[in-house]
């Protein structure tokens, strides 16, 4: 199978490949040229990838287009939305018990209160309690492969309010039911219109915001 994509996507764009298929977590499609040739690392998505998508690939390899087309965006954000590594993940892993909160508790508890219990996501900490200065903290993320919603450590501390790391939470679980996309424009939308007013119908969601807001200096100190 690598054998004839790499001869289909060598006549299309008309240089000599070093193809490899991966199953990577994150990297879908990555490229790096050389002289006569060019190093291409695809997810085994592509395997299935349609006509237009080859040839807008195609024309990536043969570096008329600068950057990477909408239209292959839209397709790897498609794709990846049908895959689940969560099965990968070992509950060992997990970190759910910090010393102040427990996110497994917060996770259950806005689970059944917004979402009706519908959502299985994993949950752990991430990070260290005590980091250093840094220009930029992220709070909370997740990955949608995995299934898995990570917050950072720096929160667990009796000095945060129940509700501002709840609505953390909250914020990631959102990415799951809201996920982004890439619009025809080329634009990435990360936040949809319905993520913003899901979010906002988080009960304390104004009061979160001005605590973030007035204690976010505290978190680069």
């Amino acid at each position: 199978m690598t054998t004839t994509i790499q001869k289909k996507l060598e006549n299309r764009a008309g240089i000599k490949l070093d193809l490899k298929i991966n199953d990577n977590r994150s990297t879908m499609l990555s490229v790096k040229w050389g002289v006569k040739s060019a190093q291409v690392s695809l997810h085994r998505m592509f395997l299935d990838a349609p006509k237009n998508i080859m040839d807008s690939l195609a024309c990536y390899l043969r570096k008329e287009e600068k950057v990477i087309s909408p239209s292959i965006r839209v397709f790897i954000e498609q794709n990846l939305k049908k895959i689940d590594y969560s099965h990968q993940l070992k509950a060992s892993s997990l970190y759910t018990q910090g010393n102040v909160y427990n996110l497994q508790e917060i996770y259950d508890a806005l689970n059944r209160q917004y979402f009706g219990n519908q959502l299985k996501l994993g949950i752990t900490w991430f990070g260290k309690v005590a980091q250093r200065r840094k220009s930029r903290v992220t709070f909370g993320l997740y990955c949608s492969v995995l299934k898995l919603i990570k917050i950072n450590r720096l929160l667990d501390t009796p000095s945060l309010p129940e509700y501002v790391i709840s609505y953390i939470m909250y914020h990631e679980m959102l990415h799951h039911v809201c996920p982004s996309y890439s619009g025809e424009n080329g634009h990435y939308y990360v936040h949809t219109k319905e993520f913003k007013a899901r979010e906002k119908l988080y009960h304390h969601y104004a009061l979160a915001q001005r605590w973030i807001k007035d204690n976010n200096k505290s978190f680069f100190l």
